[in-house]
């Protein structure tokens, strides 16, 4: 009987770690690369993300309005690594793990970026891009102190978004935060990580235009009690269109700093631009799909952050002009069909 349970547990773990999604393929180098152009998935050995509450997962798992601050890590899109790909969760190192099982840095459990199961999710709350400097900063603190990790030999793969309380608080007065503060605050926060963190891949999210839900809250019944909170302080008969011009002058900002060729000069460090989120999901009648979303009609939901991964994903494999502008549902992880992972550098 011992040995049955032994071999019972062979199997359990071999299922855990076996690559379902493409099981046929050569998606790790023989040797190490030196180079951020010759990078396979299953060269990844760590995640980590950086942000606000779009990365931390606030309110994944809620039904309830007074549940949003609870901050359900495992889940995040860009760094949960709660359960698995197999069981539906479908976040960006669930999907790695299948290329790598020896993945660290993900978040498992539910609470802030000073938990212990938080590992390198350092997103915060509320967040500015103001920030991002001190947590790229706290991040790799957290990756010298970690003695699984080696920041000098380890890939990284960091995920970065931000943005999106910045545009929320220009709804009280725009020229508070213009593109040019937002691209400075990137490139302080993208500087120190060059510095820092060799052998790193860091995928810059574009922030979504908040708008789309802006306008669709005042109809949706759910969403009526979290207009009252003000998440973002637009002034009474605003329809947010300054914000939508601000989100685009934001996205632009991103481009331009990405397209200045700094972050290639060093052949372990580039810095790729990944615009899935320029998009909401939207129904067939073309308005945003709320069950994406958590009952404050802001953040996302486990359904959303799962379909983000996977858009997450699928862009991060695209070829520039490849690349998508919206996250959709159902969308099906892809395997890798280019021999690395897509950059400015090794392919347009």
């Amino acid at each position: 009987m011992l040995t049955i349970g032994w071999i019972m547990l062979g199997v359990a773990a071999l299922a855990a770690t076996e690559n379902t999604l493409c099981p046929d393929g050569d998606y790790t180098s023989a040797t190490v690369p030196n180079s951020a152009h010759k990078l396979k998935v299953g060269d990844i050995k760590v995640v980590a993300g950086m942000g606000d509450s779009g990365t931390a997962a606030n309110g994944a798992e809620s039904t309830q309005l007074f549940d949003i601050m609870t901050q359900y890590r495992g889940r995040s899109f860009s760094t949960g690594g709660a359960s698995s790909y197999n069981d539906g969760l479908t976040t960006l190192p669930n999907i790695l793990r299948l290329f790598n099982p020896h993945l660290r840095g993900y978040s498992t459990g539910v609470g802030d970026e000073n938990s212990p199961t938080a590992n390198l999710n350092v997103a915060q709350f509320g967040a500015l891009s103001s920030q991002m400097k001190l947590q790229a900063e706290l991040l790799i603190k957290r990756m010298k102190a970690d003695p699984k990790i080696n920041i000098d030999e380890d890939w990284k793969m960091v995920t970065l978004l931000t943005g999106g309380n910045d545009i929320c608080r220009a709804c009280a007065n725009v020229s508070l935060y213009p593109a040019s503060m937002f691209r400075a605050n990137i490139e302080a926060a993208l500087d120190v990580l060059q510095e820092g963190s060799p052998r790193t891949i860091v995928n810059l999210l574009e922030v979504f235009d908040i708008t789309n839900l802006m306008k669709v809250m005042p109809l949706q019944p759910s969403c009526q009690e979290a207009m009252k909170i003000k998440l973002c302080p637009c002034p009474p008969g605003s329809d947010g269109s300054e914000l939508s011009a601000l989100s685009k002058e934001y996205q632009r900002a991103l481009v331009n700093l990405i397209n200045t060729g700094k972050y290639n000069r060093k052949p372990d460090f580039t810095v790729v631009i990944q615009p899935f989120l320029g998009n909401v999901p939207t129904t067939e009648t073309g308005e945003p799909d709320m069950s994406f979303f958590t009952p404050d009609c802001f953040h996302l939901s486990t359904k959303g952050h799962s379909a983000a991964g996977v858009s997450l994903w699928n862009t991060m494999l695209r070829r520039k002009s490849k690349k998508h502008r919206a996250f959709n549902h159902p969308e099906q992880p892809m395997c890798p069909t280019t021999r690395y992972i897509p950059t400015q550098v090794n392919y347009s």
